[in-house]
């Protein structure tokens, strides 16, 4: 093993497309790109030297249960966790962050996204994503397109609000695909579970109806002795399996077997392939249970929405990427979905607009179906924490502003063009009408990510060029055309 330029292991058989992305940082590539170096923005790291942070004068939304917004609030942070919330709170010795027409609340939580493939954004928005992405282009990802991938995608989730990030990483090709993910999601600095996966090298298209018979890696158990020997960092594990859709009943079995040996949580895709009952034959074998989150689920029978709520467990879907059955046929189990983004190969890099579909999905249902699910903005905004923290197994620590949690938190602008007037309820204009480009500041586990709307500590030429080299020899190599 060694080091790239970037500080991450690497193996010795990588060397050459450690050069080829070494490469893409040259001037020619960045004039080419427009990010030169003398007009590269790298924002400066938060220069106060205290622990204590004091947001003051915000709409605060808790989203505690029971508990009332706080017009002109304050939350005061103390290193990695919130310590006070109320109004006028005394803190002469904390950095003071003006919240002034700004709503306070927790930060996103995404369920589910492949992270890996964000090089790749929107070039199958219209084509066959298994078949490009899965089956042509998954084989070719070396380590270095993997970092690559993870880093911007992390990166432009917190950009977004996004303050954790479930990362289905089923690009498993080698060991140092695993390697340079978590290496990517620590660099970015978001909280993460790093959901680990199969390998796209030797596996079907998947949703062909061709079952994978790849075996579950054992270097997980490797993984979670060289990052995870600790709960109280910002990086947890998971085990991403492919499931009776996606793989056989007998694998199935092996995967959640080892993961509950493991203890940790699992997560897998259903309902995508119709009428293949994988809830039902995974409650027939005894596997269902509160550690595991369902993804999608789009075409799951109404028992098997029952059998997935009965035991516990949570469900992940992705509004702009699939057809939904309705919310009430999952909310009259008591269910209530997490949101996530998928891939963005699909859809843009925010949870905004994943809400915003699931409100105009369930509206547009409206006249054909009086028995529509009631539930209003403000649900799709806990949808999109409080929910989404529960479905990772982090609910103890963020999804809500709580003392004692840890500080994971954005701040909205209210006063945006977009967002004006500002009457009436302010988490419904955020949920109906917000943007990234509203999110002004975002702070992960006490650390400033965002600072009055710029990335804090990010290159975005580097970025630019290891996102746009690993795109094009990807491409170059799958012998398939960039989109004109």
């Amino acid at each position: 093993m060694q080091l790239t330029p970037n500080g991450r292991r690497e193996d010795n058989t990588d060397e050459s497309r450690r050069r080829l992305l070494t490469a893409a940082l040259t001037a020619p590539l960045l004039t080419a790109a427009g990010l030169t170096s003398s007009c590269a923005h790298v924002e400066p790291a938060v220069t106060s030297s205290s622990r204590r942070k004091l947001i003051k004068g915000g709409y605060v939304a808790t989203f505690q249960r029971g508990a009332h917004d706080t017009p002109d609030g304050d939350v005061l942070i103390d290193g990695n966790s919130i310590v006070a919330i109320g109004r006028n709170l005394p803190a002469s010795d904390a950095e003071v962050i003006d919240a002034t027409d700004m709503v306070v609340m927790p930060g996103f939580v995404d369920t589910h996204r492949h992270t890996w493939q964000t090089s790749l954004r929107g070039y199958v928005a219209t084509g066959n994503y298994f078949q490009i992405v899965l089956t042509q282009l998954g084989p070719l990802f070396t380590a270095d397109d993997v970092y690559a991938g993870n880093l911007l995608g992390a990166i432009g989730a917190l950009d977004s609000g996004v303050t954790t990030l479930v990362d289905w990483s089923h690009i498993m090709n080698t060991p140092a695909h695993a390697d340079a993910a978590i290496d990517a999601l620590r660099e970015s600095g978001i909280r993460a579970v790093f959901a680990h996966g199969v390998a796209q090298i030797g596996r079907s298209a998947g949703a062909s109806g061709q079952p994978n018979v790849q075996k579950h890696s054992d270097d997980i158990r490797r993984v979670q002795r060289q990052y995870f020997g600790s709960d109280d960092q910002l990086l947890t594990l998971a085990l991403a399996f492919g499931g009776v859709e996606f793989s056989s009943l007998e694998e199935t079995i092996n995967d959640v077997r080892m993961a509950r040996e493991m203890g940790i949580r699992l997560t897998t895709h259903v309902g995508v392939i119709p009428n293949a009952q994988a809830v039902t034959r995974m409650r027939s074998s005894g596997l269902l249970g509160p550690d595991i989150t369902y993804i999608h689920a789009s075409s799951c029978s109404n028992d098997e929405i029952k059998m997935i709520a009965d035991s516990g467990g949570s469900l992940s879907i992705s509004p702009v990427n699939e057809l939904l059955p309705g919310l009430q046929s999952w909310l009259k189990h008591g269910l209530r979905p997490s949101l996530s983004l998928d891939t963005e190969v699909f859809s843009p890099a925010d949870l905004f607009t994943q809400m915003r579909a699931l409100y105009w999905h369930e509206k547009n249902r409206e006249s054909q179906n009086p028995d529509r699910a009631q539930f209003t903005p403000r649900d799709i905004l806990e949808f999109a924490t409080v929910e989404g923290a529960r479905a990772t197994g982090l609910e103890r620590k963020v999804g809500t502003l709580a003392v004692g949690k840890r500080a994971d938190v954005i701040l909205i602008r209210r006063s945006s063009v977009r967002l004006l007037p500002m009457t009436g309820d302010p988490l419904y204009r955020i949920a109906m009408m917000a943007n990234s480009s509203d999110v002004e500041w975002v702070i992960v586990d006490g650390k400033v990510r965002k600072r009055a709307g710029r990335l804090v500590d990010v290159d975005l030429s580097r970025l630019n060029s290891l996102a746009e080299a690993s795109r094009q020899r990807l491409l170059s190599d799958a012998k398939l055309p960039e989109q004109s």
